[in-house]
């Protein structure tokens, strides 16, 4: 056998714990708020992990790989089976010891509770092999495991404390392990945190974290400019250049690694056109990305081709899919698709226009503002909402939808992260898209021997999931963040929404 791949904890300085813990409340404003204080309900996981509430096995890094936070080590004994040795002494808030049974029971909470989370171990079994480690069996080889095990579904969290029934809105309820524990929660619009005292790292930098859900940009860009925030997260990217040259603070700003993506339904009754994939495909390429870039994020992030392209451990996803704005090819298979141009400049079929609803959230409403008009270009009637992200997620459960924005991660495990978005049952399928190709590719982007067999597997579902047109990549979300010059310890993150508040960070 190969030697045993071990991952552990590099050195035992700053990057993995806090050092001296300071007095003072650190003021956050943020455009959402975890749901619930169960991290296993929806949108939730990555707001308490934002916040320092929440932790798993593994972590990545701000350079994108994957470290142990929980776990000790994590090792594979065979291409089948990983084991994590768990930190001696962890406990959650409550004060309950968090061995291998709690990490199971968290696991397969988990698992039953959460579509994403069941995805990501689907086919693994995870077993308590002694007090402190955990095993996970895979039926193929996985080779990407680590990766799974730090996303943050995987949050590890006192399962008896969330019984059947219990208040997600209550913070007594909470029972977690980050350094920081939930002692007042408002929903949807306010959470307060303390340090953990108990917290593995050490002592948390900071005394208090106050957390505010402002959902005007607008608003949220006076907050920071006024000093009423010392972090304030999705600033507007219109006002960049004054966040940017405002005294006592900065501005923050890179893409993220993940992709604002057009889904699209092609079992809509309001838009059936969308069922055609030469008019999904017309869509994509209809998209001016740079154009998008420029005026709906200020020129701060990057135009996506591909979904794949936000991931910078696959720099050659950048070259896949609509490298070019080409509304010659958009008009050319709209027509080819009996979706003829009159007149009025609108495309129409039998009749009927063409035309579809697009809910766009949050700062995606300039870039759902830019598509509107690129899509008119070729003859499309496109009604653009800015909603909710609850609203998006009620109105896919009911089937009422025609065309929606979201920005999944592209960073982790890839070959379970391309599966939710184009396998069966896939958290990100919304379309329900099949292909036979589908399944040997995936299995031979998890298992393949070899890393280069893996990767080129992952470009392969790439270069379909384009072929397939389930949906549009534009561009990885714009990570705008105002931080006084007050806080130290602050570091930009391929995955901030996970990393705004860190235990090493303090006050001036």
């Amino acid at each position: 056998m190969a030697a045993a791949t071990v991952l552990l904890l590099a050195g035992c300085g700053g990057e993995a714990t806090a050092g001296q813990g300071g007095s003072g409340t650190l003021r956050v404003a943020t455009s959402a708020l975890a749901a619930s204080v169960d991290p296993m309900a929806e949108l939730s996981a990555s707001y308490l992990r934002s916040v320092g509430a929440a932790e798993g096995l593994m972590r990545t890094r701000a350079d994108g790989t994957v470290a142990p936070e929980l776990a000790e080590k994590v090792e594979a004994t065979s291409p089948t089976v990983w084991t994590a040795t768990l930190r001696p002494g962890l406990t959650f808030w409550k004060g309950g010891t968090v061995d291998a049974a709690a990490v199971v029971a968290s696991m397969e909470r988990a698992r039953t509770e959460n579509t994403l989370a069941a995805g990501l171990l689907k086919d693994v079994t995870v077993a308590a092999t002694g007090d402190r480690t955990v095993t996970f069996t895979t039926k193929q080889p996985s080779h990407s495991l680590p990766s799974a095990l730090s996303h943050y579904q995987m949050v590890v969290h006192n399962v008896a404390s969330y019984p059947d029934g219990a208040s997600g809105t209550d913070a007594a309820v909470a029972d977690l392990t980050g350094p920081y524990r939930i002692t007042g929660f408002e929903s949807d619009r306010r959470m307060v945190l303390e340090r953990n005292e108990r917290w593995w790292g050490g002592t948390p930098g900071v005394a208090r974290v106050e957390v505010q859900k402002v959902g005007d940009p607008q608003a949220r860009a006076q907050i920071a400019l006024s000093g009423q925030a010392e972090i304030v997260q999705d600033l507007p990217t219109d006002r960049a250049k004054e966040l940017a040259a405002a005294p006592g603070m900065s501005l923050v700003a890179k893409p993220a690694a993940n992709t604002v993506t057009v889904y699209l339904n092609p079992a809509s009754t309001a838009a059936p056109a969308l069922a055609d994939p030469r008019v999904r495909q017309a869509l994509a390429w209809g998209v001016d990305r740079q154009e998008v870039v420029d005026l709906a994020t200020n020129g701060l992030s990057v135009p996506a081709p591909s979904w794949l392209a936000s991931n910078p451990a696959f720099p050659d996803a950048t070259a896949q899919g609509y490298v070019r704005f080409d509304k010659a090819t958009a008009e050319r298979l709209l027509d080819e698709a009996g979706w003829t141009l009159g007149a009025d400049g609108k495309r129409a079929k039998a009749g009927q226009k063409l035309a579809l609803r697009l809910l766009t959230f949050g700062v995606e409403a300039a870039t759902g503002e830019v598509l509107q008009a690129q899509w008119a270009r070729l003859g499309i009637d496109v009604q653009v909402r800015n909603v909710e992200s609850s609203l998006i997620n009620q109105s896919i459960e009911k089937g009422d939808w025609d065309a929606v924005t979201q920005a999944w991660t592209t960073l982790g495990d890839t070959a379970k992260l391309i599966a939710a978005q184009i396998g069966p049952s896939g958290a990100a399928n919304h379309g329900g898209y099949t292909d036979p190709r589908i399944d040997g590719l995936l299995a031979q982007a998890a298992g393949a021997p070899r890393e280069d067999q893996r990767t080129a597997a992952v470009y392969d579902l790439n270069r379909l999931m384009v072929e397939l047109a389930p949906s549009i990549p534009v561009h990885p979300r714009v990570l705008a963040t105002g931080v006084s010059d007050k806080v130290t310890g602050f570091v930009a993150h391929p995955l901030q929404y996970e990393n705004i508040v860190q235990p090493t960070m303090t006050l001036g």
